[in-house]
């Protein structure tokens, strides 16, 4: 006798939820049950959203942004534990990954083709400190050692939302699904029996794929120079800021991480793409459980030693004395 299970089908739905696209596909053997379930993952997505957004003035980041220069703001233990997260991040890759970056990074407005002045810069890139972020763990404030520093999440937030969302999923019983924001994926089970083929992206074409991967119950996320940018002069000026120059980082085309939560793999796409081919992988060999894949600025692929074709170039060496990047 066949079980229920087996007459299950996919079912896929979709929204625009933090400033990009989000998609749910899930295995399931009732219709109705599928899209409750998946609303309750839009919703979730929604709060999230709300509570980290610094575009949405009543969000708790929009508060220390406000005031965090002036008095400890209270804020959840879930900003809170991502704030450190956050932190941590920067601290393994010596201040490359840098949510405050936006104090320079506001400036861009990638739609008007508007970017800051080398002078702007000069004046504001000594607010890019994440060790500037005071967090009063008993107390669950945070503040600011200075005036004129800004937080922003895009390099986090998204991946924790994938996250969040396949918890709730497993949650309600849900075996096998994958959901996807922008640049972040996670897979929850497999593809019913095989792996999720999934594609990145050839960065100057967006009809091909430059290479995929099989994956199954684990994060991928791709930080690229192709999806918010403008050209000037012949120079390429998009969202992903180097902190330590409050400019555009350059050394790659796109940069994506493996590993079990999305959290940690967009945090960590953003901080190699940012290092660059040499640098970003030899952090990526530190870190347990996570690999990567880079292009080049020639359209030239590399890969961390988990994931070595045997034809790729070779750049670093095999993992020791592995970390934890989520600690």
């Amino acid at each position: 006798m066949l079980s229920s299970h087996s007459f299950g089908q996919w079912h896929g739905y979709s929204d625009t939820i933090m400033g990009t696209a989000v998609r749910v596909e899930l295995w399931h053997d009732k219709a109705l049950t599928a899209g409750r379930i998946s609303t309750e993952v839009f919703n979730e997505i929604r709060r999230i959203e709300a509570l980290m957004s610094p575009l949405i003035s009543s969000s708790e980041l929009s508060k220390i942004n406000t005031i965090g220069a002036n008095q400890p703001v209270v804020i959840t233990h879930e900003l809170f534990q991502l704030l450190k997260i956050s932190k941590h991040i920067s601290e393994i890759s010596g201040g490359v990954f840098d949510v405050s970056f936006s104090s320079v990074g506001y400036l861009y407005d990638f739609r008007a083709k508007i970017k800051p002045t080398e002078q702007q810069i000069k004046q504001l890139i000594n607010k890019v400190d994440y060790r500037a972020i005071v967090m009063n763990e008993p107390a669950h404030t945070v503040s600011f050692t200075h005036s004129g520093m800004k937080l922003d999440l895009g390099g986090i937030a998204k991946g924790y939302a994938v996250d969040q969302a396949i918890e709730l999923l497993s949650s309600h019983g849900v075996a096998h699904a994958i959901v996807t924001a922008g640049g972040d994926s996670r897979v929850l089970g497999d593809h019913r029996g095989r792996d999720w083929i999934v594609g990145i992206q050839a960065p100057r074409n967006r009809s091909a794929t430059a290479t995929a991967v099989p994956l199954s119950n684990t994060a991928i996320s791709t930080s690229g120079d192709y999806e918010r940018f403008f050209i000037d002069n012949g120079v390429r000026f998009h969202h992903i800021i180097n902190p330590k120059t409050g400019d555009s980082a350059r050394a790659v085309q796109s940069a994506s991480v493996i590993g079990p939560q999305a959290t940690i793999t967009d945090a960590l796409s953003t901080t190699v793409f940012i290092l660059g081919v040499e640098r970003g992988i030899a952090l990526i060999e530190t870190l347990e459980g996570y690999d990567a894949i880079l292009i080049d600025q020639q359209a030239k692929l590399y890969f961390s030693s988990g994931l070595m074709p045997a034809s790729a170039p070779v750049i670093a060496k095999p993992k020791e004395n592995s970390k934890n990047p989520s600690q």
